[in-house]
């Protein structure tokens, strides 16, 4: 599926979609929140805000295109989601995995990856609480992206990206419940 938009559109757009069902699912202040919304007044950040410039993603892609790495734009326990940018060439080893708690929203910034969506894992392996690793997928279905594709893959929902023989550079936007502490 293509969307039409410029690309901080799209980010923006994927944050949104992403902090939603935080928003709902975080019905639980911190005690640091309690304690100012008992007082009249608003809470705080969680983290520092961040603006990130097309020149700055420019610059961050050329350096991911050195190897198969990623860089993170913005992640914390504290405020349930993550954001990085991930360079990928010719990988044909990603495992199927399956989040329990966790939302993927992929942004498709340059070149092509395919995706297997949906069916279930085979033999799947719990490597950490509610993150689930199989070598392979059943029943799942294939898709080709590129450039301006966004990738919405739900907590639950059992997915696979495949490059081999393909070069891609792709925004991740990871939402889950946040981490009350």
């Amino acid at each position: 599926m293509r969307l039409l938009g410029t690309l901080p559109f799209l980010v923006a757009a994927c944050l949104m979609v992403a902090a939603f069902p935080l928003a709902v699912a975080a019905n639980k202040k911190s005690d640091m929140q309690n304690k100012m919304a008992s007082a009249g007044a608003p809470s705080v950040a969680a983290q520092p805000f961040a603006v990130v410039t097309a020149q700055s993603i420019g610059g961050i892609i050329n350096d991911l295109h050195t190897a198969n790495k990623l860089q993170n734009l913005m992640s914390g326990d504290n405020i349930g989601y993550r954001v990085f940018i991930q360079h990928e060439q010719d990988v044909s080893t990603n495992q199927a995995e399956v989040h329990d708690n966790a939302d993927d929203i992929f942004i498709i910034l340059e070149g092509a990856a395919t995706f297997v969506l949906g069916g279930r894992l085979d033999a799947p392996k719990e490597i950490q609480p509610g993150e689930w690793r199989a070598s392979g997928m059943t029943g799942g279905k294939e898709f080709k992206v590129g450039k301006g594709d966004v990738v919405i893959v739900p907590r639950g929902t059992p997915h696979r990206r495949i490059t081999t023989g393909q070069d891609v550079t792709l925004m991740v936007v990871k939402a889950s419940a946040p981490v009350n502490k």
